[in-house]
């Protein structure tokens, strides 16, 4: 290993002045702009530095530079008078360097006194130090960025301080965030690793290193259909669709879950119960061998998961409102309980409609193969490296997305519980991270917490498994989720509240380096981290394959947009030939006329004779009660 001499008398800039516990005030002579000479300066804001102290070296970063009140108008610019300034810079303390080793280190083993002296530092040197200082020599690293565009000096860092305590990609829109996650994976790809992306807006599906990518629509091209099955959900995801009320809707709901596991956990009818076309009749019907049968059932019908015909389900509510024992035996269920029916109504036919939505497809029907399936062989398949699974064509409507990310991350966590991570571990990248973590869904009556994520950032690393998670507003991921992420990489942030929720999860980006967030440049993020000696600014790698992150055209859309529609409105019509008129067919002998035969007389019909009464000496009498 060449050793690295940090110190180099050809780019000394000062000498500190003053010395605080985490900045050191230094003289800048050559820091103001020469008519001219403005290239030859040296000492500006954001240039690294190294502070020699004679035994060891520090790494710093000049945060800010002036000029003594008493000076400030030297720099106005006077007729036949030379401005003779003295600057002075604030540097903030990052890093010792160990000369043996040549490495960074974190901490100061002294602090620097003053009249020693502060140099420029090469970006070269810096990038050998921060290579050295995480990973060795014959390690596995991955081509992050560069430490300046310009000299094009590669950071490489081995997956594990990348990924071993997870990652957080943050960053406003614009700011190269997508980019970022995609050089992720590519990297990973090219070292051979291992992920899935979930992909809420299908921006990485069209990315040409991905083996197989999933989508629950209509596919296009490569892609392949899927649906999640419902038997891998929950009672409580079914209970955050359905929305039944607390105290009638709740009860008859868990009710006919348990029947109907309770037919699925049996070959046949457990005895003495009675089953018709897959559906527990209860009304009239003896109790003591429906409950023995949930007593021997118990393991399955405690199981979380739905593992039941669902499309029985309304139904079997139906069949749980009745009374809880007959009036005239006590050993048996009642009959009907017709108020308990009427309240079920409006359940009962919210779950026909949600089973029947086009929304819920993805989930309740049987469109393309099983996901899980599907995982499985990607995982078992040492071939396939990449797997994007697209949320694209998810509706919004009653939270089927965030149900859907949700069960998708407990199914991992169930496979990384399970040992299935161990020997290889999985890496899986969340876009939109804001969208699914922290949140809960459902109503006062039954809410399911969106936390499956959030427990493999706190559990999920024993096993194997770690996550990425991406979002421009990392406000509004939890506390007890930022403080798991070991690794950030932190573009553009211009809001005040999500730079302090990454100063407040990471303490290496304090006040002084958080300054230079709003300012950095697309692709440009700066490399936070654990496992990083100091708060390091890159120009992240464009990727190979960029995602479709693109907005809307303006320009191509835009520009000619009238006159390509009257050039459209201008084009002559196609004369259509005439139709030729059709042949006159040759006269022919008229038939003779059909004789008309007259029209019969009518006959006259003469009125009948008035009617007499029976009693002629009551005939005035009934003239008189005759109203006419």
């Amino acid at each position: 290993m060449t050793r690295i001499n940090p110190i180099n008398p050809e780019r000394y800039i000062g000498t500190i002045t003053q010395v605080t516990a985490s900045y050191v005030h230094v003289n800048l002579p050559q820091a103001a702009a020469v008519p001219e000479r403005r290239g030859l300066s040296l000492g500006a804001v954001g240039d690294f530095v190294f502070v020699d102290c004679e035994r060891f070296q520090i790494l710093g970063r000049i945060v800010e530079t002036k000029i003594p009140d008493a000076e400030r108008l030297t720099v106005e610019p006077s007729l036949g008078k030379s401005a003779v300034t003295n600057p002075i810079g604030k540097i903030q303390l990052l890093a010792a360097v160990e000369q043996r080793s040549n490495k960074l280190r974190r901490g100061l083993p002294d602090f620097p006194r003053i009249g020693d002296g502060v140099y420029l530092a090469e970006p070269s040197q810096l990038a050998t130090l921060i290579r050295n200082a995480v990973a060795n020599e014959d390690e596995l690293t991955l081509s992050i960025g560069r430490i300046d565009a310009a000299d094009g000096v590669d950071v490489c860092l081995p997956p594990e301080k990348i990924f071993g305590r997870h990652c957080g990609v943050f960053g406003a829109t614009g700011g190269g965030k997508s980019w970022t996650v995609a050089t992720l994976v590519q990297q990973l790809k090219r070292a051979g690793g291992r992920a899935i992306v979930l992909d809420p807006t299908g921006e990485f599906a069209d990315m040409g290193n991905v083996d197989e990518v999933f989508v629950f629509d209509a596919p296009v091209g490569a892609a392949r259909r899927v649906h999640f099955p419902y038997r891998q959900i929950t009672e409580d995801d079914l209970f955050s669709l359905f929305r039944p009320s607390g105290q009638s809707q709740g009860p008859r709901l868990r009710e006919a879950i348990k029947s109907l596991k309770l037919v699925a956990a049996s070959a046949a009818a457990p005895p003495g119960v009675f089953v018709n076309n897959g559906l527990v009749e209860k009304a009239g019907r003896p109790r003591a061998p429906y409950f023995n049968a949930l007593h021997v059932h118990a393991a399955q019908l405690h199981d979380p998961a739905c593992d039941f015909d669902i499309t029985n389900l309304a139904e079997q509510v139906k069949n749980e409102c009745v009374w809880a024992s007959s009036q005239g035996n006590a050993a048996a269920f009642g009959n009907t309980d017709q108020n308990s029916l009427g309240y079920c109504e409006s359940l009962i036919a919210r779950i026909n409609t949600l089973l029947g939505s086009r929304e819920l497809e993805c989930i309740f029907k049987t469109n393309g193969t099983s996901l899980v399936t599907e995982l499985r062989a990607f995982l078992a398949d040492d071939s396939r490296d990449i797997a994007v699974i697209s949320f694209k064509d998810v509706r919004f409507e009653h939270n089927t997305r965030e149900i859907l990310l949700n069960v998708i991350g407990r199914f991992l966590l169930a496979e990384a519980r399970a040992g299935a991570f161990r020997t290889s571990p999985l890496v899986v990248f969340l876009d939109e991270a804001h969208q699914f973590l922290g949140r809960s869904v459902g109503d006062e009556h039954s809410t399911v917490k969106l936390d499956s994520f959030g427990l493999i950032a706190k559990e999920g690393r024993k096993y194997g498994l770690t996550c990425v998670l991406a979002t421009q507003r990392p406000r509004d991921i939890p506390q007890d989720v930022m403080s798991q992420l070991g690794t950030l990489f932190v573009h553009r942030l211009t809001n005040d509240q999500d730079r302090e929720t990454v100063e407040r999860a990471c303490g290496d980006l304090d006040r002084g380096a958080a300054q230079f967030v709003p300012m950095l440049a697309p692709g440009e993020a700066v490399v936070i981290g654990p496992d990083i000696p100091a708060p390091v600014p890159l120009f992240i790698h464009p990727p190979e394959y960029p995602p479709d992150s693109k907005g809307p055209e303006f320009q191509s859309f835009w520009r000619g947009r009238r006159e390509r529609a009257a050039a459209a409105a201008a084009v002559p019509e196609v004369p259509v030939p005439p139709i030729p008129a059709p042949p006159i067919p040759a006269p022919s002998i008229p038939a003779p006329p059909i004789p008309i035969p007259p029209p019969a007389q009518a006959v006259v019909i003469p009125p009948p004779p008035p009617i007499q009464p029976t009693n002629p000496q009551f005939a005035d009498d009934l003239d008189d009660e005759v109203p006419f």
